[in-house]
C-alpha cells in the first residue's frame, strides 16, 4: 500500500542512533530543550542519563509543569529546584528564572542564589511575581562573573563590602525598588557597563550616571532629573515617562 499522498515517510529514532550522537549534538538538543523535557531524556539510553545534569544553560519558567501535571505549581517549582541543586554538576554560565505566574516567591530561591555564585554564572534573568518584591541575598552580589544581568519585581540593597560587577556589560532592571544613591553606586562600580535600562523604578529622585563605556541608556518612569555626568561612548538614548530635566 502506498502512504497517503504528500505525507512523507519518517524511520524513527531507535535507541542505538541516540547514543551513538556526539556529545557536543546532544548538548545542543538538550539546550533547545524545555527543563522538564531535558530531565526525561535520562530515560533514552545510559549515555544520555543524567546528561542534563552537566547542561551550561537552564531555564525554569511555567513550562516545567505544562500538561496533566496537577501538583501545586509552588510546590512542583520547589521539587524542581531541589533536583537542581541536588543533581546539576559543573559551571552554570547561563540561567533563566522566571516566577511571574506564581502566587508567591518560592522560599527555596536563596539557595538557587547562592548555588549560582558558586557556578561561574554569566548571563543572569530573574523574574518574580508582580505583586511580592523578591529581596536579593547577600550570596547574589558574590555573582562576580556576570556579564549580563536582567533582573524584574526585586529589590536590592548591596551590602557595604560590595565593590561591583567588574565583568558586567549590559544590566537591565524592570519595576526593581532602589534607592537613588545604591543605583548611582552600582551602576559606578560596573567599570564595563555598554547597556543600562531602567523601566519604573521605585524610590527615585535624581540619578547620576558615571559609566564611561555606556553606549546605550534607556530610562522608562517618573523621576525629577536625570545627569549624564561621565559617558562619553554614549550613542543612542531612549527617555520616557516625566522628568524635570536632564543633562552631561
Amino acid at each position: 500500500m502506498m502512504p497517503p499522498k504528500g505525507r512523507k515517510h519518517c524511520r524513527s529514532l531507535t535507541p542505538g542512533v541516540l547514543s551513538n550522537l556526539p556529545d557536543n549534538v546532544i548538548d545542543v538538543i538538550l539546550m533547545c530543550l524545555p527543563c522538564k523535557d531535558a530531565v526525561r531524556t535520562s530515560i533514552l539510553s545510559k549515555k544520555w542519563r543524567y546528561r542534563w545534569c552537566r547542561l551550561t544553560e537552564l531555564t525554569l519558567d511555567s513550562s516545567i509543569w505544562k500538561g496533566q501535571d496537577l501538583l501545586n505549581p509552588t510546590i512542583k517549582f520547589t521539587k524542581v529546584i531541589y533536583q537542581l541543586l541536588s543533581l546539576h554538576e559543573g559551571p552554570i554560565t547561563k540561567f533563566t528564572l522566571n516566577m511571574a505566574f506564581l502566587e508567591k516567591t518560592c522560599p527555596t530561591i536563596d539557595n538557587v542564589i547562592y548555588f549560582l555564585s558558586r557556578n561561574q554564572i554569566q548571563d543572569l534573568v530573574l523574574i518574580f511575581p508582580w505583586h511580592e518584591r523578591y529581596k536579593l541575598p547577600s550570596s547574589f552580589f558574590k555573582c562576580l562573573q556576570l556579564r549580563h544581568l536582567i533582573l524584574n519585581h526585586c529589590s536590592i540593597h548591596p551590602p557595604s563590602v560590595f565593590q561591583g560587577f567588574a565583568r558586567l556589560t549590559s544590566l537591565v532592571l524592570y519595576e526593581v525598588l532602589i534607592s537613588s544613591e545604591l543605583l548611582e553606586s552600582l551602576i559606578s562600580h560596573c567599570p564595563l557597563l555598554e547597556q543600562l535600562v531602567l523601566s519604573n523604578l521605585e524610590i527615585l529622585n535624581t540619578v547620576e550616571i558615571d559609566a564611561p563605556m555606556l553606549r546605550l541608556f534607556d530610562f522608562e518612569g517618573d523621576i525629577s532629573s536625570i545627569f549624564l555626568k561621565n559617558v562619553p561612548l554614549l550613542v543612542k538614548v531612549s527617555l520616557a515617562g516625566d522628568y524635570e530635566g536632564r543633562g552631561s
